[in-house]
């Protein structure tokens, strides 16, 4: 995925003084964007499939929520992102932050050095891993579940936001409605995939709340989603090289590991 850095970022500035219009110009702008365009909250939900069928689907999903807050269903759908003319991106769900860079704010003032931190961490539970793997004979592995767990507060001190996507997998074809799986994304600032996975209606009902939070690391759910490529083995916010490790064999590993 490209990342969205320069243009996202002037964008979002626009759309920050924006809120120094007049009373007359902000009626103008509230016919262009909508409330929950300019006022995203913690969890949303973003629509990008709007084939036949795919009404039906989604009212059995929303139902499924009975009104959960977090998505402010009881207020209209404050929270969801459904629109055919605005959202139709398929599967490039992440075009939307192209419209509303805003997701892409990190409220946290100290992200990037608790990101180092972490990382920091990661690593030094590596090392010490590989060595005493080593010093008993052992293979030390580098697979997908290793780096879920020994880099896993790496990956929630480098997350943005979780986002749920309702794409042609989801609303697609003739399913009951707990096959219908929506995609769990969750983001770093830049846009970055950092995990996902998908999830029934049942499972974003009763795990959303603790899955926004430094708490999700005892959630299967979490430990268990795929890593972005980037924050993956050989990514370029994945975990570095250990100090006097062959980096082709950790590349080499990477490939052989990849989901």
């Amino acid at each position: 995925m490209q990342v969205l850095t320069g243009y996202c970022r002037q964008a979002y500035a626009r759309q920050v003084c924006e809120r120094n219009l007049s009373p007359a110009d902000q009626d103008v702008l509230a016919l262009a964007r909508p409330h929950n365009e300019r006022n995203p909250s913690a969890t949303i939900l973003l629509r990008t499939y709007y084939g036949p069928g795919s009404d039906d689907a989604l009212a059995a999903i929303l139902a499924t929520f009975h009104g959960f807050p977090e998505f402010g269903l009881g207020e209209e759908g404050r929270d969801c992102l459904f629109s055919d003319v605005r959202y139709a991106y398929g599967n490039a769900w992440q075009r939307i932050f192209g419209r509303m860079p805003q997701l892409l704010e990190c409220l946290r003032t100290d992200y990037e050095a608790d990101r180092a931190a972490a990382l920091q961490v990661g690593q030094d539970m590596e090392r010490e891993d590989k060595e005493m793997i080593e010093s008993e004979g052992g293979e030390w592995p580098r697979d997908a579940a290793y780096i879920g767990d020994m880099y896993n507060q790496y990956h929630i001190a480098a997350t943005c936001r979780l986002m749920y996507v309702l794409d042609e997998a989801t609303l697609a074809g003739d399913k009951r409605v707990e096959e219908r799986k929506l995609l769990a994304v969750w983001h770093d600032p830049d846009g970055r995939i950092v995990r996902s996975c998908r999830m029934s209606p049942d499972e974003v009902y009763t795990q959303t709340a603790t899955l926004e939070t430094v708490v999700r690391d005892d959630k299967s759910t979490w430990m268990d989603a795929e890593i972005g490529d980037d924050y993956n083995w050989g990514g370029i916010l994945g975990p570095p090289p250990i100090e006097g490790e062959d980096e082709d064999e950790g590349e080499e590993g990477s490939d052989e590991d990849e989901r």
